[in-house]
């Protein structure tokens, strides 16, 4: 058996901050690991465990164990198998023993060798600042930053492990949908994805609409997804106006799930910050200025 306890090492200052890669609007920074060229790594809070590329995997020698099936957003068949990374520096951060799935991610829309989820993400408190573009990692012992002037402490839900944000409402078409439960995906470079069942609620997608289907990706595998549609949005104490709503057709994965409602990086990044505090449940939400 893998042992699946990682462990997370902060400089003295209980912090790093690293520069954001965020084309194409998903979470990235460059990161250091064994065999000596840099990593690209995906900051995503709808994936758990973390995940490594499995070509990569087997170039670093990792051990493996036996193959499975998961899934990710498009399939419920995914190939994987466990690992073990024995150490991955972000900055002044360092992470032993990072406990991991490894998976074919050479197929994913974007490059990237690991992605870090819950079970790294947990034990930190993470703030991104889409104005600065720059990814901040603190120690759950210090208290997240107060929110500034027009900005909110929002409580912070989770749905299985994912961080989620409660008690939302949409409004399309003087139609008004209330969402119990959103996830914070920030892995997607989405801004609000409804199941089809909840988009068909709110009145989009109907028979007299002509929505575009376009393809949604996961990790490993594609699905149709329709796009075109816009809601407004009251979050906390924020009022969000045409935000791009998209559904899937259907199908497998986590795309094709009824009632899902998923808030990604292009509705995020319509704020200058965003800290998620898993210790102490809370999701601080500054807007731009």
């Amino acid at each position: 058996m893998i042992d699946d306890r990682t462990r997370v090492i902060f400089p003295a200052s209980g912090a790093v901050e690293l520069p954001l890669i965020f084309a194409p609007e998903v979470l990235r920074c460059v990161a250091s690991g064994p065999g000596g060229h840099p990593l690209t790594v995906l900051l995503d809070t709808g994936t758990d465990p973390s995940a490594i590329d499995l070509g990569l995997a087997r170039r670093l020698d990792l051990r493996l164990g036996d193959f499975a099936l998961g899934s990710d957003a498009a399939s419920d068949s995914v190939p994987f198998t466990e690992t073990v990374l024995p150490w991955l520096r972000l900055g002044d951060l360092t992470l032993r023993d990072l406990y991991a799935v490894a998976m074919d991610l050479s197929r994913a829309p974007f490059n990237v060798d690991l992605v870090l989820g819950y079970n790294v993400l947990s034990s930190l408190t993470l703030s991104v600042s889409y104005a600065g573009r720059s990814l901040s990692l603190r120690h759950p012992d210090i208290e997240p930053p107060p929110p500034g002037p027009g900005g909110a402490s929002l409580p912070l839900a989770f749905s299985s492990h994912f961080p989620a944000l409660a008690d939302l409402r949409l409004s399309c078409a003087g139609r008004s949908l209330d969402l119990p439960l959103a996830t914070i995906d920030t892995g997607s470079n989405g801004a609000l994805t409804l199941g089809r069942d909840l988009a068909a609620r709110v009145g989009l997608y109907g028979e007299a609409d002509a929505p575009e289907a376009r393809r949604g990706q996961g990790f490993t595998s594609g699905a149709a997804v329709l796009t075109g549609g816009l809601a407004d949005l009251r979050l906390g104490p924020f009022e969000l106006c045409d935000i791009a709503i998209d559904a899937p057709l259907g199908g497998p994965g986590d795309l094709g799930r009824a009632g899902r409602a998923n808030i990604g990086n292009r509705l995020l990044s319509r704020f200058a910050r965003v800290t998620l505090d898993y210790r102490r449940g809370l999701c601080v939400v500054d807007p731009h200025r």
